[in-house]
């Protein structure tokens, strides 16, 4: 009984995923040789089209569309998996500062006759509905995706460097001082200072594409993918977690402060100190 149950799920779930087809997107790197990428795939016969910020590829005899943005992340719409896999693994080339771990998320789209994205909460899958095929609609929606599954990657580096330095507050409330060497100090001030810069200085892929100025038309679906995937609200919490490494960062500057003025305080008792010692030396042979 438990079987047949289990082979009318997975019908059902066949059924249920016919006309569907998969849509992903990948953040791999810290950016792209757009260039590079689109030379790649025009030598192998496909149509590419560069924007300012963005390749678009496509392929005139198969279905499918990839767009690969230049902060390091790309979404790709219509492909099997095996096919995706490739890609990564075509894009690896033109990858700089590539990522350890490669971030994604998985979409499942259809055409309809409105645009759309919704749960399917038996199943628990993001559904994106499309009112047509038209590459610009998914470079529209894809440009939130992007910016969705980049933030994924500054949220899990955020979360590392606070893993990794949070207990230095409990330590000094307990024994009032971090059990580091001055060396070990500034290598931690170095690792939170590079972890707080590299995701200041690419925060600005987060802002609304200069796309959509000149195609106000198609923000709307923008809009309604960040929205979807909640971008406004997580990059408020992220920037509330630069503020945790900043004051971090405070707390290292001011312990190395304060073992730097105790050192000077040291060696000014210790030159006081050395002055009497010469004082009453020269009156005792006086």
């Amino acid at each position: 009984m438990i079987i047949y149950n289990q082979n009318a799920k997975t019908m059902y779930d066949q059924r249920f995923m016919k006309g569907f087809l998969r849509c992903v997107s990948f953040c791999t790197a810290g950016s792209y040789d757009l260039l590079g990428i689109a030379n790649y795939f025009r030598k192998r016969g496909h149509e590419t089209r560069l924007l300012r910020d963005v390749l678009h590829v496509s392929h005139t005899r198969r279905p499918g569309d990839l767009y690969f943005f230049n902060h390091g992340c790309f979404v790709s719409w219509g492909f099997k998996k095996k096919i995706e896999d490739k890609f990564l693994e075509d894009v690896k080339t033109f990858a700089i500062n590539p990522r350890e771990t490669i971030e994604t998320d998985h979409f499942h789209y259809h055409l309809t006759t409105e645009t759309t994205l919704d749960v399917d909460e038996k199943y628990q899958l993001d559904i994106i509905s499309l009112e047509s095929d038209d590459p610009m609609l998914k470079l529209a929606i894809s440009y939130g995706l992007a910016q969705s599954i980049k933030l994924e990657s500054f949220e899990e580096a955020m979360q590392v460097a606070i893993r990794a330095h949070s207990h230095l507050p409990d330590e000094i409330a307990q024994r009032g001082e971090i059990s580091l060497s001055r060396r070990a100090i500034f290598k931690r001030i170095g690792e939170i200072f590079i972890a707080r810069s590299s995701i200041n200085l690419n925060i600005e892929y987060l802002d609304v594409p200069e796309f959509f100025w000149r195609n106000p038309n198609l923000e709307s679906y923008y809009v309604m993918t960040k929205q979807y995937l909640d971008i406004p609200s997580r990059v408020m919490a992220l920037n509330q977690k630069l503020d945790v490494l900043q004051e971090l960062l405070d707390i290292l500057n001011s312990q190395v402060q304060h073992r730097h003025s105790s050192l000077l305080e040291s060696i000014i008792i210790l030159l006081i100190f050395v002055e009497i010692l010469i004082s009453l030396f020269q009156l005792h042979v006086v």
